[in-house]
């Protein structure tokens, strides 16, 4: 499993010498073979390794059991271990699930690590960008969503993408570190759950190297997703005019690039970039003129063939 992590390290140039790194360590045997891994290689690769683990308080003495767990496999190894304590029902929010406040609160505490300079190495298995990539194709997506989780996000790495849960089962048995099992993996009450116990097992009938299969093709498709965006972002720059782009030469564009710089747009004003947005600013941009309200008081327009997005606040007479 060593020679995967090095490879993928290697494959997406993930670390520097010199590079503080800190392992989301959860206590499950994908961030347990991954700090062991890490540290195993610290020296050939030139960084330093701590762990960070927040616990969720989601299941009372589990959650503490986990915190436990992980304080004495940290103490055990000598690793600098640095625990959060986050109460995520108290602080979710209309409209947001259990697992989205959870998500909101471990990145929050992230950023805080990431802010002293520490880079965070999470779990993600090839298992897991497989199940994404399942959920991102059930849902609907583009090339971005067919290349499952990326292995570097600003400074967010992912060393395991090229090992599977069975090889980080294996390697905390080889090194006789037991690991925790977290119940809410097991209910199906979630939809990445359900892909992860029905519907890989039935791909796997078909072809029973699945994981291997989807993890080449989210390879080859990360590989032309990364092309796209570099060209798309030249192609932005030739097409900036004034606040906005010039429509005219957004028009001639092929639309794999035009969305992208569409895209890109929304993101910067702080509007998700659905497909449904991307596709009502190209028709305004095909037509030459037009106006569309992407959300609240976010709109797209184009003026005197200028494309740009601008708030606008709506006033509103009572009767």
């Amino acid at each position: 499993m060593e020679n995967k992590i090095a490879a993928a390290v290697q494959r997406y140039d993930m670390f520097a010498p010199g590079d503080r790194v800190t392992v989301g360590l959860s206590g499950g045997a994908d961030s347990c073979a991954l700090l062991l891994g890490l540290l195993a290689l610290k020296d050939r690769i030139g960084i330093t390794v701590s762990a960070c683990h927040i616990n969720h308080c989601l299941r009372g003495e589990e959650s503490d059991g986990d915190e436990r767990f992980v304080r004495e496999l940290c103490e055990s190894r000598e690793v600098p271990l640095e625990v959060f304590r986050v109460d995520v029902r108290s602080a979710a929010v209309k409209h947001e699930s259990l697992e989205e406040t959870a998500r909101r609160l471990r990145y929050g505490c992230f950023d805080g690590i990431t802010a002293g300079g520490s880079k965070i190495a999470t779990a993600h298995t090839a298992n897991d960008s497989a199940e994404t990539v399942l959920m991102n194709m059930i849902r609907g997506t583009g090339t971005k969503g067919l290349a499952g989780i990326p292995p570097v996000r600003d400074m967010f790495v992912r060393p395991l993408i090229f090992c599977t849960r069975e090889d980080t089962e294996e390697y905390c048995r080889q090194n006789g570190i037991n690991f925790v099992t977290d119940s809410s993996n097991l209910s199906d009450d979630y939809t990445r759950n359900r892909i992860r116990h029905k519907v890989l097992p039935l791909l796997s009938e078909f072809n029973p190297s699945v994981i291997a299969a989807l993890s080449r093709m989210t390879e080859a498709v990360g590989d032309d997703a990364a092309f796209l965006d570099a060209y798309a972002a030249e192609c932005a720059e030739k097409c900036v005019f004034g606040a906005g782009y010039d429509s005219r030469k957004l028009k001639e564009l092929p639309n794999a690039v035009k969305a992208r710089i569409i895209a890109a747009e929304l993101k910067k004003n702080g509007v998700e970039p659905t497909k449904l947005r991307i596709d009502q600013c190209a028709e305004i941009i095909g037509k030459g003129m037009g106006k569309v309200n992407l959300c609240k008081d976010r709109f797209a327009l184009v003026r005197k063939k200028v494309f740009f997005v601008k708030m606008e606040i709506q006033n509103y007479r009572r009767h």
